[in-house]
Protein backbone atom coordinates (compact mmCIF):
# COMPACT_ATOMS: atom_id res chain seq x y z
CA UNK A 1 0.00 0.00 0.00
CA UNK A 2 0.83 3.61 -0.89
CA UNK A 3 0.29 6.58 1.95
CA UNK A 4 1.26 10.20 1.72
CA UNK A 5 2.87 11.75 4.07
CA UNK A 6 2.49 15.81 3.76
CA UNK A 7 4.78 18.51 5.35
CA UNK A 8 7.72 16.62 6.63
CA UNK A 9 10.37 19.71 7.54
CA UNK A 10 14.08 18.98 7.45
CA UNK A 11 16.75 21.31 7.52
CA UNK A 12 19.33 21.82 4.49
CA UNK A 13 21.67 19.34 4.14
CA UNK A 14 19.47 16.28 5.73
CA UNK A 15 20.37 12.90 5.54
CA UNK A 16 18.24 9.93 3.78
CA UNK A 17 18.42 8.38 7.76
CA UNK A 18 16.81 11.56 8.83
CA UNK A 19 14.25 11.63 6.13
CA UNK A 20 13.10 7.39 6.89
CA UNK A 21 13.08 8.27 10.50
CA UNK A 22 10.64 11.36 10.05
CA UNK A 23 8.25 9.42 7.80
CA UNK A 24 8.55 6.28 10.32
CA UNK A 25 7.49 8.96 12.83
CA UNK A 26 4.43 10.27 10.93
CA UNK A 27 3.36 6.57 9.85
CA UNK A 28 3.76 5.72 12.93
CA UNK A 29 4.94 2.61 12.20
CA UNK A 30 8.08 0.27 12.35
CA UNK A 31 11.21 0.44 9.78
CA UNK A 32 10.45 -3.25 8.40
CA UNK A 33 7.63 -2.36 7.42
CA UNK A 34 8.47 0.67 5.30
CA UNK A 35 9.10 -0.97 1.61
CA UNK A 36 10.19 2.47 0.05
CA UNK A 37 10.17 6.31 -0.24
CA UNK A 38 9.24 8.70 -2.81
CA UNK A 39 9.44 12.36 -2.98
CA UNK A 40 6.60 14.01 -4.47
CA UNK A 41 7.58 17.55 -3.82
CA UNK A 42 9.98 19.05 -2.43
CA UNK A 43 10.37 22.95 -1.36
CA UNK A 44 12.59 25.71 0.55
CA UNK A 45 10.60 27.31 3.36
CA UNK A 46 12.84 30.44 4.01
CA UNK A 47 10.27 32.65 5.40
CA UNK A 48 12.67 32.16 8.54
CA UNK A 49 16.19 33.28 7.52
CA UNK A 50 17.04 31.78 10.97
CA UNK A 51 15.45 28.67 10.58
CA UNK A 52 15.41 27.38 6.82
CA UNK A 53 13.66 24.60 6.35
CA UNK A 54 13.20 21.78 2.97
CA UNK A 55 9.26 21.12 3.05
CA UNK A 56 8.65 17.52 1.54
CA UNK A 57 5.62 15.60 0.53
CA UNK A 58 6.73 12.13 0.23
CA UNK A 59 4.52 8.41 -1.00
CA UNK A 60 5.90 5.95 1.18
CA UNK A 61 5.14 2.39 -0.02
CA UNK A 62 4.25 -0.34 3.26
CA UNK A 63 3.70 -3.88 3.35
CA UNK A 64 1.33 -3.58 5.94
CA UNK A 65 -1.07 -0.29 6.38
CA UNK A 66 -2.97 -1.45 9.40
CA UNK A 67 -3.75 1.52 11.66
CA UNK A 68 -1.82 4.06 9.65
CA UNK A 69 -3.57 7.63 9.76
CA UNK A 70 -3.24 8.96 6.12
CA UNK A 71 -4.02 10.02 3.02
CA UNK A 72 -3.76 6.29 0.12
CA UNK A 73 -1.74 7.34 -2.51
CA UNK A 74 -2.03 6.22 -6.06
CA UNK A 75 1.12 6.89 -8.85
CA UNK A 76 -0.66 8.77 -11.35
CA UNK A 77 0.00 8.06 -14.81
CA UNK A 78 3.47 9.25 -16.11
CA UNK A 79 3.49 8.77 -19.76
CA UNK A 80 1.52 9.22 -23.02
CA UNK A 81 1.30 5.71 -23.26
CA UNK A 82 -0.87 5.53 -20.20
CA UNK A 83 -3.76 6.92 -21.52
CA UNK A 84 -4.90 3.75 -23.42
CA UNK A 85 -4.86 5.53 -27.27
CA UNK A 86 -5.92 2.94 -29.91
CA UNK A 87 -4.27 2.98 -32.66
CA UNK A 88 -5.88 5.40 -35.25
CA UNK A 89 -5.88 4.05 -39.22
CA UNK A 90 -6.83 7.30 -41.20
CA UNK A 91 -6.33 8.77 -44.41
CA UNK A 92 -6.43 12.36 -42.59
CA UNK A 93 -2.67 14.18 -43.46
CA UNK A 94 -2.13 15.66 -40.16
CA UNK A 95 1.08 18.68 -39.95
CA UNK A 96 1.75 20.24 -37.30
CA UNK A 97 3.31 23.77 -37.99
CA UNK A 98 6.51 24.61 -35.39
CA UNK A 99 8.43 22.48 -33.06
CA UNK A 100 8.58 24.24 -30.20
CA UNK A 101 6.69 22.48 -26.71
CA UNK A 102 3.24 22.73 -27.82
CA UNK A 103 3.72 21.08 -31.68
CA UNK A 104 6.34 18.55 -30.53
CA UNK A 105 3.67 17.29 -27.82
CA UNK A 106 1.04 17.58 -29.95
CA UNK A 107 3.31 15.73 -32.82
CA UNK A 108 4.26 12.83 -30.06
CA UNK A 109 0.47 12.43 -29.14
CA UNK A 110 -0.55 12.17 -32.47
CA UNK A 111 2.37 9.94 -33.49
CA UNK A 112 1.42 7.52 -30.59
CA UNK A 113 -2.01 7.47 -31.91
CA UNK A 114 -0.65 6.02 -35.33
CA UNK A 115 -1.64 9.44 -36.84
CA UNK A 116 2.14 9.92 -38.50
CA UNK A 117 2.10 13.72 -38.10
CA UNK A 118 4.49 15.46 -40.29
CA UNK A 119 6.56 18.69 -38.00
CA UNK A 120 8.06 21.65 -39.98
CA UNK A 121 9.56 24.66 -38.15
CA UNK A 122 10.61 27.47 -40.06
CA UNK A 123 14.38 27.21 -38.09
CA UNK A 124 17.21 24.74 -38.03
CA UNK A 125 17.93 21.89 -36.32
CA UNK A 126 19.21 22.22 -32.40
CA UNK A 127 22.76 21.84 -32.82
CA UNK A 128 22.56 24.15 -36.04
CA UNK A 129 20.99 26.65 -33.45
CA UNK A 130 23.85 26.47 -30.98
CA UNK A 131 26.11 27.66 -33.75
CA UNK A 132 23.80 30.01 -34.88
CA UNK A 133 23.23 31.45 -31.20
CA UNK A 134 26.81 31.09 -30.33
CA UNK A 135 27.79 33.32 -33.62
CA UNK A 136 25.53 36.03 -32.51
CA UNK A 137 26.82 36.06 -28.99
CA UNK A 138 30.62 35.98 -30.50
CA UNK A 139 30.65 38.03 -33.46
CA UNK A 140 27.06 40.35 -33.57
CA UNK A 141 26.23 38.12 -36.77
CA UNK A 142 22.69 37.02 -36.74
CA UNK A 143 21.25 34.51 -38.59
CA UNK A 144 17.15 35.82 -39.18
CA UNK A 145 15.82 32.12 -39.88
CA UNK A 146 18.18 30.13 -37.35
CA UNK A 147 18.06 31.78 -33.72
CA UNK A 148 16.66 32.08 -29.97
CA UNK A 149 12.86 32.53 -31.27
CA UNK A 150 12.96 29.83 -34.52
CA UNK A 151 14.10 26.48 -34.75
CA UNK A 152 13.88 22.88 -33.23
CA UNK A 153 12.61 23.19 -29.41
CA UNK A 154 11.27 26.63 -30.02
CA UNK A 155 12.51 29.71 -27.77
CA UNK A 156 11.97 27.39 -24.39
CA UNK A 157 15.06 25.50 -26.01
CA UNK A 158 17.54 28.63 -24.97
CA UNK A 159 15.96 29.44 -21.43
CA UNK A 160 16.52 28.10 -18.07
CA UNK A 161 14.08 25.06 -18.72
CA UNK A 162 11.45 26.02 -16.13
CA UNK A 163 8.57 23.39 -15.46
CA UNK A 164 6.62 25.26 -13.17
CA UNK A 165 3.20 26.95 -14.03
CA UNK A 166 0.04 28.01 -12.83
CA UNK A 167 -2.54 25.89 -15.10
CA UNK A 168 -4.18 23.00 -13.70
CA UNK A 169 -2.26 20.05 -12.79
CA UNK A 170 -3.89 17.98 -15.33
CA UNK A 171 -1.14 16.10 -17.24
CA UNK A 172 1.17 17.53 -15.45
CA UNK A 173 2.71 13.84 -14.79
CA UNK A 174 2.64 12.43 -18.08
CA UNK A 175 4.45 15.75 -19.32
CA UNK A 176 6.60 15.56 -16.65
CA UNK A 177 7.36 11.51 -16.85
CA UNK A 178 8.33 12.07 -20.65
CA UNK A 179 10.84 14.33 -20.14
CA UNK A 180 12.53 11.99 -17.65
CA UNK A 181 12.58 8.89 -19.97
CA UNK A 182 13.40 11.34 -22.46
CA UNK A 183 17.07 12.50 -20.31
CA UNK A 184 15.56 15.40 -18.54
CA UNK A 185 16.71 14.68 -14.81
CA UNK A 186 14.57 12.95 -12.25
CA UNK A 187 13.94 15.91 -9.78
CA UNK A 188 11.52 17.56 -11.91
CA UNK A 189 8.81 15.10 -10.91
CA UNK A 190 9.17 16.53 -7.33
CA UNK A 191 11.16 19.96 -7.26
CA UNK A 192 8.19 22.29 -6.35
CA UNK A 193 10.29 24.96 -8.89
CA UNK A 194 11.97 21.93 -11.79
CA UNK A 195 13.80 23.50 -14.12
CA UNK A 196 16.00 21.19 -16.89
CA UNK A 197 18.65 24.00 -17.96
CA UNK A 198 19.21 24.50 -21.73
CA UNK A 199 22.23 22.33 -21.51
CA UNK A 200 19.94 19.26 -20.40
CA UNK A 201 16.81 20.39 -22.89
CA UNK A 202 18.56 20.60 -25.87
CA UNK A 203 19.24 16.57 -25.82
CA UNK A 204 16.35 16.32 -24.53
CA UNK A 205 14.39 17.88 -27.70
CA UNK A 206 16.69 15.93 -29.93
CA UNK A 207 15.32 13.11 -28.32
CA UNK A 208 11.54 13.83 -28.43
CA UNK A 209 12.44 13.97 -32.53
CA UNK A 210 13.98 10.88 -32.83
CA UNK A 211 10.66 9.41 -30.48
CA UNK A 212 8.10 11.46 -32.74
CA UNK A 213 10.03 9.62 -35.79
CA UNK A 214 9.99 6.36 -34.41
CA UNK A 215 6.12 6.54 -34.00
CA UNK A 216 5.88 7.24 -37.58
CA UNK A 217 5.93 10.62 -37.55
CA UNK A 218 8.29 12.97 -39.82
CA UNK A 219 10.52 16.13 -38.40
CA UNK A 220 11.48 18.83 -41.31
CA UNK A 221 13.46 21.92 -40.25
CA UNK A 222 14.07 24.92 -42.85
CA UNK A 223 10.34 24.36 -43.65
CA UNK A 224 8.58 27.41 -43.37
CA UNK A 225 4.76 27.59 -44.20
CA UNK A 226 4.14 30.02 -46.31
CA UNK A 227 0.56 29.05 -47.52
CA UNK A 228 -2.14 27.12 -47.18
CA UNK A 229 -5.12 25.88 -49.19
CA UNK A 230 -8.86 26.51 -47.91
CA UNK A 231 -11.92 25.42 -49.75
CA UNK A 232 -14.96 25.60 -48.12
CA UNK A 233 -14.07 26.65 -45.16
CA UNK A 234 -11.73 24.06 -43.77
CA UNK A 235 -8.20 23.24 -44.73
CA UNK A 236 -6.99 21.10 -47.55
CA UNK A 237 -3.13 21.67 -48.17
CA UNK A 238 0.05 23.58 -47.47
CA UNK A 239 2.49 25.55 -49.06
CA UNK A 240 6.15 25.11 -47.57
CA UNK A 241 8.99 27.97 -48.43
CA UNK A 242 6.69 28.84 -51.11
CA UNK A 243 7.19 26.14 -53.66
CA UNK A 244 6.16 22.56 -52.12
CA UNK A 245 2.71 21.62 -51.45
CA UNK A 246 0.88 19.05 -49.61
CA UNK A 247 -2.10 17.64 -49.15
CA UNK A 248 -3.45 18.05 -45.27
CA UNK A 249 -7.10 19.01 -43.71
CA UNK A 250 -5.43 18.78 -39.66
CA UNK A 251 -3.16 21.36 -39.01
CA UNK A 252 -1.76 21.89 -35.58
CA UNK A 253 -0.51 25.77 -35.46
CA UNK A 254 2.20 25.83 -32.69
CA UNK A 255 3.77 28.90 -34.34
CA UNK A 256 5.18 30.60 -31.32
CA UNK A 257 4.56 34.58 -30.68
CA UNK A 258 7.22 35.90 -33.21
CA UNK A 259 6.52 34.32 -36.82
CA UNK A 260 4.97 37.94 -37.99
CA UNK A 261 4.95 37.02 -41.50
CA UNK A 262 3.17 33.66 -40.59
CA UNK A 263 0.27 35.44 -38.50
CA UNK A 264 -0.23 37.99 -41.56
CA UNK A 265 -0.56 35.24 -44.34
CA UNK A 266 -2.96 32.75 -42.28
CA UNK A 267 -5.42 36.00 -41.19
CA UNK A 268 -5.32 37.20 -44.60
CA UNK A 269 -6.75 33.43 -45.85
CA UNK A 270 -9.71 34.14 -43.29
CA UNK A 271 -8.12 32.63 -39.79
CA UNK A 272 -9.30 34.81 -37.29
CA UNK A 273 -7.90 36.77 -34.90
CA UNK A 274 -7.65 39.06 -32.19
CA UNK A 275 -5.58 42.03 -30.14
CA UNK A 276 -5.08 40.71 -26.55
CA UNK A 277 -2.15 41.95 -23.49
CA UNK A 278 1.15 41.44 -23.89
CA UNK A 279 3.96 42.96 -21.98
CA UNK A 280 7.33 45.15 -22.29
CA UNK A 281 10.08 45.69 -20.05
CA UNK A 282 13.39 45.51 -19.49
CA UNK A 283 16.09 42.45 -18.20
CA UNK A 284 17.82 43.02 -14.66
CA UNK A 285 20.25 41.24 -13.67
CA UNK A 286 22.13 41.06 -10.22
CA UNK A 287 24.81 38.74 -8.81
CA UNK A 288 23.41 35.64 -8.01
CA UNK A 289 25.37 36.13 -4.67
CA UNK A 290 23.02 38.99 -3.65
CA UNK A 291 19.67 36.86 -4.29
CA UNK A 292 21.16 33.82 -1.96
CA UNK A 293 22.19 36.04 1.09
CA UNK A 294 18.69 37.77 0.99
CA UNK A 295 16.66 34.79 0.33
CA UNK A 296 18.48 32.02 2.46
CA UNK A 297 20.29 34.61 5.06
CA UNK A 298 23.03 32.41 6.86
CA UNK A 299 21.99 29.01 5.18
CA UNK A 300 22.66 30.57 1.43
CA UNK A 301 25.53 28.29 0.91
CA UNK A 302 23.67 25.24 1.63
CA UNK A 303 20.89 25.42 -0.82
CA UNK A 304 20.86 25.58 -4.56
CA UNK A 305 20.95 28.99 -6.16
CA UNK A 306 18.04 30.90 -5.48
CA UNK A 307 15.41 32.66 -7.27
CA UNK A 308 12.35 35.20 -6.59
CA UNK A 309 8.85 36.09 -8.36
CA UNK A 310 7.32 39.30 -7.39
CA UNK A 311 4.25 41.10 -8.62
CA UNK A 312 2.26 44.29 -8.11
CA UNK A 313 -0.08 46.69 -9.03
CA UNK A 314 0.43 50.13 -9.85
CA UNK A 315 -1.75 52.98 -9.03
CA UNK A 316 -1.76 53.55 -12.73
CA UNK A 317 -3.67 50.43 -13.49
CA UNK A 318 -1.38 48.73 -14.88
CA UNK A 319 0.96 45.45 -13.48
CA UNK A 320 4.45 44.65 -13.24
CA UNK A 321 6.28 41.84 -12.38
CA UNK A 322 8.97 39.69 -13.02
CA UNK A 323 9.24 36.36 -15.71
CA UNK A 324 11.44 33.69 -16.62
CA UNK A 325 13.71 34.37 -13.41
CA UNK A 326 16.97 32.72 -14.37
CA UNK A 327 19.14 31.78 -11.09
CA UNK A 328 23.28 31.63 -11.85
CA UNK A 329 22.38 32.29 -15.90
CA UNK A 330 22.46 34.95 -18.71
CA UNK A 331 21.25 37.57 -20.24
CA UNK A 332 20.93 36.46 -24.05
CA UNK A 333 20.58 38.16 -27.62
CA UNK A 334 16.75 36.85 -28.56
CA UNK A 335 16.61 38.85 -31.40
CA UNK A 336 14.96 37.41 -34.84
CA UNK A 337 14.74 39.61 -37.24
CA UNK A 338 17.78 41.95 -38.27
CA UNK A 339 18.71 45.38 -36.92
CA UNK A 340 16.66 44.60 -33.83
CA UNK A 341 17.70 43.91 -30.22
CA UNK A 342 15.54 41.64 -27.89
CA UNK A 343 17.14 40.25 -24.76
CA UNK A 344 15.92 36.98 -23.06
CA UNK A 345 17.37 34.60 -19.89
CA UNK A 346 19.29 31.53 -20.02
CA UNK A 347 20.23 29.12 -17.35
CA UNK A 348 22.24 26.11 -17.98
CA UNK A 349 21.30 23.24 -15.84
CA UNK A 350 23.84 23.72 -12.77
CA UNK A 351 22.70 27.18 -12.57
CA UNK A 352 26.32 28.04 -11.15
CA UNK A 353 26.68 30.91 -13.33
CA UNK A 354 27.67 34.60 -11.09
CA UNK A 355 24.61 36.59 -12.03
CA UNK A 356 20.84 36.15 -11.93
CA UNK A 357 18.29 38.05 -14.11
CA UNK A 358 14.69 38.15 -14.79
CA UNK A 359 12.07 40.40 -16.87
CA UNK A 360 10.67 43.65 -15.36
CA UNK A 361 7.65 43.74 -17.29
CA UNK A 362 4.88 45.91 -17.71
CA UNK A 363 1.47 44.73 -18.88
CA UNK A 364 -0.05 46.95 -22.12
CA UNK A 365 -3.46 46.81 -23.84
CA UNK A 366 -4.71 45.97 -27.16
CA UNK A 367 -5.25 49.37 -27.25
CA UNK A 368 -1.69 51.20 -26.38
CA UNK A 369 -0.50 51.20 -30.13
CA UNK A 370 -3.53 51.66 -31.74
CA UNK A 371 -6.81 49.48 -32.47
CA UNK A 372 -5.61 47.44 -35.78
CA UNK A 373 -5.17 43.82 -35.10
CA UNK A 374 -1.23 44.07 -35.72
CA UNK A 375 -0.77 47.77 -33.94
CA UNK A 376 0.77 45.49 -31.17
CA UNK A 377 3.64 43.79 -33.72
CA UNK A 378 4.21 46.93 -35.28
CA UNK A 379 4.58 48.94 -31.69
CA UNK A 380 7.00 46.04 -30.41
CA UNK A 381 9.10 45.66 -33.67
CA UNK A 382 9.64 49.56 -33.15
CA UNK A 383 10.89 48.89 -29.68
CA UNK A 384 12.98 45.88 -30.60
CA UNK A 385 14.44 48.79 -33.88
CA UNK A 386 14.93 51.28 -30.93
CA UNK A 387 16.75 49.26 -28.95
CA UNK A 388 19.51 48.33 -31.60
CA UNK A 389 20.07 51.65 -32.33
CA UNK A 390 20.47 52.51 -28.56
CA UNK A 391 22.25 49.35 -28.39
CA UNK A 392 25.28 51.48 -31.50
CA UNK A 393 24.97 48.38 -33.76
CA UNK A 394 26.15 44.87 -34.00
CA UNK A 395 23.33 43.40 -31.54
CA UNK A 396 24.83 45.13 -28.49
CA UNK A 397 22.37 46.07 -26.17
CA UNK A 398 21.04 49.40 -24.52
CA UNK A 399 21.60 49.08 -20.63
CA UNK A 400 21.33 51.92 -17.34
CA UNK A 401 22.06 51.15 -13.87
CA UNK A 402 18.66 51.17 -12.00
CA UNK A 403 19.84 54.07 -9.91
CA UNK A 404 20.51 56.24 -13.32
CA UNK A 405 17.09 55.71 -14.50
CA UNK A 406 15.22 56.85 -11.55
CA UNK A 407 17.70 60.04 -11.17
CA UNK A 408 17.06 60.69 -14.93
CA UNK A 409 20.79 60.31 -15.63
CA UNK A 410 21.96 58.60 -18.87
CA UNK A 411 23.56 55.51 -18.47
CA UNK A 412 27.26 56.17 -17.60
CA UNK A 413 30.65 54.02 -17.96
CA UNK A 414 31.36 50.79 -17.89
CA UNK A 415 28.40 48.14 -16.90
CA UNK A 416 29.62 44.49 -15.46
CA UNK A 417 26.90 41.98 -17.46
CA UNK A 418 26.72 38.09 -18.85
CA UNK A 419 25.21 39.84 -21.88
CA UNK A 420 26.97 39.03 -25.17
CA UNK A 421 27.89 40.63 -27.41
CA UNK A 422 28.46 43.33 -24.94
CA UNK A 423 25.88 46.54 -23.57
CA UNK A 424 26.02 50.19 -24.61
CA UNK A 425 25.63 52.41 -21.37
CA UNK A 426 22.73 54.61 -21.97
CA UNK A 427 19.36 55.98 -21.73
CA UNK A 428 16.61 53.40 -22.40
CA UNK A 429 13.94 56.19 -22.99
CA UNK A 430 15.78 56.01 -26.28
CA UNK A 431 13.89 52.68 -26.75
CA UNK A 432 10.96 52.66 -24.54
CA UNK A 433 8.17 54.27 -23.60
CA UNK A 434 8.86 56.67 -20.70
CA UNK A 435 5.42 55.27 -19.06
CA UNK A 436 7.09 51.56 -19.14
CA UNK A 437 9.86 53.28 -17.54
CA UNK A 438 8.48 54.73 -14.95
CA UNK A 439 6.10 51.78 -14.23
CA UNK A 440 9.63 49.88 -13.76
CA UNK A 441 11.02 52.21 -12.09
CA UNK A 442 7.99 51.74 -9.71
CA UNK A 443 8.02 48.47 -9.91
CA UNK A 444 11.41 47.80 -8.64
CA UNK A 445 11.09 50.34 -5.33
CA UNK A 446 8.02 47.31 -4.12
CA UNK A 447 10.30 44.72 -5.54
CA UNK A 448 13.46 45.93 -3.36
CA UNK A 449 11.23 45.70 0.07
CA UNK A 450 10.57 42.09 -0.68
CA UNK A 451 14.43 41.36 -1.33
CA UNK A 452 17.10 43.09 -0.08
CA UNK A 453 19.37 44.59 -2.80
CA UNK A 454 16.59 43.96 -5.70
CA UNK A 455 16.29 48.09 -6.03
CA UNK A 456 20.26 48.53 -5.54
CA UNK A 457 21.27 51.73 -7.38
CA UNK A 458 23.97 49.51 -9.23
CA UNK A 459 21.34 46.97 -10.31
CA UNK A 460 21.52 46.56 -14.26
CA UNK A 461 18.26 46.99 -16.76
CA UNK A 462 19.15 45.68 -20.16
CA UNK A 463 16.74 46.37 -22.90
CA UNK A 464 14.38 45.39 -24.30
CA UNK A 465 12.15 42.51 -23.16
CA UNK A 466 9.61 42.36 -25.47
CA UNK A 467 8.65 38.65 -26.01
CA UNK A 468 7.22 37.38 -23.23
CA UNK A 469 3.80 36.79 -25.29
CA UNK A 470 2.08 37.24 -28.22
CA UNK A 471 0.16 40.54 -29.39
CA UNK A 472 -3.06 38.65 -30.56
CA UNK A 473 -4.45 35.46 -29.93
CA UNK A 474 -5.79 33.05 -32.44
CA UNK A 475 -9.59 32.38 -31.53
CA UNK A 476 -10.88 28.79 -31.37
CA UNK A 477 -13.89 27.19 -30.49
CA UNK A 478 -14.66 24.87 -27.50
CA UNK A 479 -13.37 21.97 -30.26
CA UNK A 480 -10.15 23.55 -30.37
CA UNK A 481 -10.51 24.50 -34.08
CA UNK A 482 -9.88 28.06 -34.83
CA UNK A 483 -12.27 29.72 -37.86
CA UNK A 484 -10.76 27.59 -40.38
CA UNK A 485 -11.98 23.77 -39.95
CA UNK A 486 -9.24 21.44 -39.55
CA UNK A 487 -6.75 24.27 -37.84
CA UNK A 488 -6.22 23.93 -34.39
CA UNK A 489 -4.30 26.70 -33.12
CA UNK A 490 -2.22 25.42 -29.52
CA UNK A 491 0.49 27.12 -27.25
CA UNK A 492 1.91 30.71 -26.60
CA UNK A 493 1.64 32.39 -29.83
CA UNK A 494 -1.92 30.90 -30.35
CA UNK A 495 -2.50 32.93 -26.73
CA UNK A 496 -3.24 30.03 -24.80
CA UNK A 497 -0.23 29.57 -22.66
CA UNK A 498 2.93 31.07 -21.18
CA UNK A 499 5.65 28.79 -20.78
CA UNK A 500 6.98 25.20 -21.76
CA UNK A 501 4.75 23.12 -19.17
CA UNK A 502 1.30 24.93 -20.34
CA UNK A 503 2.23 24.83 -24.21
CA UNK A 504 3.34 21.45 -24.11
CA UNK A 505 0.12 20.40 -22.06
CA UNK A 506 -1.78 22.30 -24.35
CA UNK A 507 -0.24 20.71 -27.55
CA UNK A 508 -1.59 17.22 -26.14
CA UNK A 509 -4.67 18.52 -25.37
CA UNK A 510 -5.62 19.29 -29.17
CA UNK A 511 -4.40 16.38 -30.12
CA UNK A 512 -6.21 14.09 -27.79
CA UNK A 513 -9.37 16.66 -29.48
CA UNK A 514 -8.46 15.67 -32.68
CA UNK A 515 -7.91 11.53 -32.09
CA UNK A 516 -11.55 12.20 -30.06
CA UNK A 517 -13.20 13.27 -33.13
CA UNK A 518 -11.31 10.85 -35.59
Amino acid sequence: MRFKVKDIRLRPGFSEEELTRAVLRRLNTYRENLEGITLLRKSVDARNKKDVRIALTVSAEVLNGKGIRAEEHEAPPCRIADLGLEIKKSDRKAVVVGSGPAGLFAALTLAEAGLRPLVIERGGSVDERVSAVEALRTEGRLDSECNVQYGEGGAGTFSDGKLNSGIDKEYFSILFGEFISLGAPADIAFDANPHIGTDVLRGVVKALREKIRLYGGEVRCHARLTDIEVKDGALKGIVINGEERLPADIMVLAIGHSAYDTFRMLNAKGLTMAPKPFSLGVRVEHRQELINRAQYGDYASLLPPADYKFSTHLADGRGVYTFCMCPGGEVVCSSSDEGTVVTNGMSLRARDGEYANSAVLVSVSAGDFGVGLWDGFEGRAAIERAAYLAGEGGYRAPAQKYGDLIKGIPGRGELRSSYRPGLNATALARCLPQYILKDIAEGIAVFGRKLKGFDSPDTVLIGAETRSSCPVTVLRNAAGEGSIGGIYPVGEGAGYAGGITSSAIDGIKAALKIYGKL
